[in-house]
């Protein structure tokens, strides 16, 4: 009896994680000169979208982030 509980259990646990483990979000990185995009780039790692803003503003841009 205890056996068939934990493994329905246990198969709800995985199902259930798994769902939010492939849920990731992702950021684009707009970078806008003269009011038109210069371009863009799409990050899933937060480190990089900032390595991507500085960037954007170190070329003299205007960074926009658009968060999927």
């Amino acid at each position: 009896m205890k056996k068939p509980i934990f493994l329905a259990l246990f198969t709800l646990i995985v199902f259930t994680t798994s769902l939010f483990a492939d849920a990731r979000s992702s950021t684009y990185v707009l970078c806008y000169k003269q009011n038109k995009v210069a371009w863009s780039e799409e990050y899933y790692d937060p480190r990089s979208v900032q390595s991507a803003y500085y960037r954007c503003v170190n070329e003299g841009g205007a960074p926009q982030l658009v968060i999927y």
